[in-house]
């Protein structure tokens, strides 16, 4: 099982220097984690474009807090942003993968669409055969190193 998380406040997460840590004041993430997921992938929704989502990357969830640690939220999810299996997407943002994307996890998520991933109905425990199907239709996408992406400046392109 993976984590399926709406990253609204990706860019001034990672501009406020919170790398390693993703949060929620929802009880539903200490839940999700109680199952031992193996990764977190995390997703926004493109600027103009309500009711669709893009991937922004998948990271490899750990136990460790970073060295940076600031508590922000009730519950926090700590990710090893260094390991080479925490990735960001660089070309998830054009029209053909935010719709291939936005239409794979509609069909499983859809009352999170219905409400603009809100609270709650933004975390949502992917099961393996969920992940299996999106591993495969993300397998050609574009990636690059978490942190490398993070200090090539890619933030923009996952706005």
């Amino acid at each position: 099982m993976d984590i399926f998380f709406y990253w609204k406040d990706f860019v001034s997460d990672v501009n406020e220097g919170r790398i390693g840590t993703l949060g929620a004041d929802t009880d539903k993430l200490a839940e999700l984690q109680e199952r031992l997921p193996r990764k977190v992938w995390t997703f926004t929704t493109p600027k103009g474009m309500k009711g669709n989502i893009k991937l922004i990357s998948s990271m490899w969830i750990t136990d460790k807090r970073p060295a940076s640690f600031v508590p922000k939220w009730r519950h926090n999810l700590f990710y090893d942003a260094a390991s080479p299996r925490s990735v960001l997407y660089t070309n998830s943002g054009s029209p053909e993968k935010i719709e291939e994307v936005s239409s794979y996890l509609n069909n499983r998520f859809n009352q999170a669409f219905r409400s603009n991933f809100h609270g709650e109905k933004g975390l949502h425990a992917m099961e393996a055969d969920v992940v299996r199907g999106f591993e495969k239709l993300v397998r050609d996408y574009e990636t690059v190193q978490f942190m490398d992406g993070i200090k090539e400046g890619m933030l923009g392109q996952n706005r």
